[in-house]
């Protein structure tokens, strides 16, 4: 039985598609999920009391967008669902109350148990082979946005992390396409200003996908409000702000909570200055760490372990990969699970469970990593690019029966100068070809006319 949870990424990604971008153009997606696998803590460092527990399972996607037997696009993330128990010494212990006592009280109490779900976007990449300027990129990492919906059946979760490192390379997932005339490579400034405006429009396709302007207007719980923090680690507010969105971000007080002035705007999407995390409290303790992180790393040093979260993002200013004349970011968002817009209604009835029959291990995830960055792959043009996708597509359909969801869009086309202001298109626009660009310029890209 295929894993519901690839399912349903599959209909949220390709449902956003078929909304958000211009009619027309036919789209295949891929999406790789593993089952859930017991994984470390993400604050491995954290001593916890005799009376407490953790446990953690982590779950990575891999999702793949082709067109004209060319993939195009792809996004990879790791999913976390921690559980924390809290056994407290109770009168039931009989190693401290006569057994008098022990007679006399009530029932001991359940554990305590709280859960957390985060998602951490590890990678999103584009090959520069779309045949119409278009925002895929954008509008992918919009569809899984709102797939995280799939958690809201986790028991006692009321909010979801998403977390992102945004740095500048040439390539991530597709190999050699870096050497593609056709994929435009942004700047470090301009990568996180792409990344800020992705999540700020992603993040409220999320809440509103499926929801029209009347309901939103009647239910003011339509539009919940969701916190996003970005840092630049070496860079000032002030400083950042050039480069960053016009849309306001509010600086965090002394506590790195946000300041009162960040409630005043009405968007949806409120952005906060600095990390969510207390400045002042041990980072080892609450900054969560994933893979592939310079956090993770730093922390893991054995000086790390006495660091309050402001001297942590002071190291990573000076650090190797933040620092060195490097911009990066750290991006994240706290999403209200009841704000979420609800899934497709065809969808079966089952909760989410740790071992679906039919999922992925991680092992299998990881060989089709390998076969994704084989030497022989090869994305630095339109020919080579079909080559290396077909040799990817026979290994997925030969070896784990991958299925492939077709996608026909049918939204807005798009208009002659694009502002980089909507998930999808102009709806006034007129439909125009465009000169062959990456799609990931679409947020950064000064307004310039199409040449006809």
């Amino acid at each position: 039985m295929r894993k519901r949870e690839q399912l349903v990424i599959s209909k949220s990604v390709a449902e956003c598609l078929r909304k958000q971008l211009p009619a027309g153009e036919t789209l295949s997606v891929r999406v790789i999920c593993t089952s859930d696998h017991p994984v470390d803590s993400l604050t491995p460092q954290r001593k916890y009391g005799h009376f407490s527990a953790t446990s953690t399972l982590s779950r990575r996607v891999l999702i793949l967008v082709s067109q004209n037997s060319c993939f195009v696009a792809g996004i990879e993330a790791h999913e976390f669902v921690t559980t924390a128990v809290d056994v407290s010494c109770s009168l039931n212990n009989p190693s401290t109350h006569s057994q008098q006592e022990i007679d006399k009280s009530p029932p001991a109490a359940a554990p305590a148990a709280t859960v957390s779900v985060n998602t951490s976007i590890l990678k999103v990449d584009t090959t520069g082979e779309l045949t119409t300027r278009m925002p895929l990129a954008r509008t992918l990492v919009a569809g899984y946005l709102h797939s995280l919906q799939r958690f809201s059946c986790v028991g006692g979760v009321t909010n979801i992390g998403v977390y992102l490192f945004a740095r500048a390379q040439p390539e991530y997932l597709f190999a050699q396409s870096k050497k593609s005339s056709a994929k435009h490579i942004l700047s470090d400034m301009a990568l996180i200003k792409w990344w800020q405006g992705t999540m700020h429009l992603g993040l409220g396709y999320a809440v509103s996908a499926g929801q029209s302007q009347d309901d939103r207007s009647a239910d003011p719980s339509c539009a919940a409000s969701i916190l996003a923090h970005i840092v630049i680690p070496g860079s000032t507010q002030s400083e950042a702000s050039l480069s960053l969105l016009s849309s306001s971000v509010s600086n965090t007080d002394n506590n790195g909570l946000p300041a009162e002035s960040s409630a005043a705007s009405g968007s949806s999407v409120k952005w906060v200055w600095g990390s969510p995390y207390p400045k002042n409290d041990l980072a080892c303790n609450c900054v969560l760490q994933f893979p592939d992180d310079p956090i993770t790393r730093l922390l893991s040093e054995r000086h790390g372990a006495f660091w309050s979260v402001s001297m942590l993002f002071e190291m990573l200013a000076i650090s190797e990969e933040c620092g060195s004349g490097h911009r990066t970011a750290y991006i994240s968002a706290s999403i209200p699970v009841a704000s979420l817009s609800p899934l497709p209604a065809d969808l079966p009835e089952q909760s989410v469970d740790t071992a679906d029959e039919g999922a992925l291990s991680f092992d299998a995830y990881d060989d089709i990593l390998v076969a994704l960055f084989d030497h022989e792959m090869d994305f630095s043009d339109r020919g080579k690019s079909a080559s290396s996708t077909a040799r990817l597509d026979a290994y997925l359909d030969s070896k784990y029966s991958i299925p492939v969801v077709t996608v026909t869009t049918s939204g807005p086309p798009i208009s002659q100068k694009s502002t980089g202001t909507s998930l999808g298109n102009n709806p006034s626009g007129s439909a125009a070809a465009a000169p062959k660009v990456n799609d990931l310029t679409m947020a950064v890209r000064k307004k310039r006319k199409v040449e006809m």
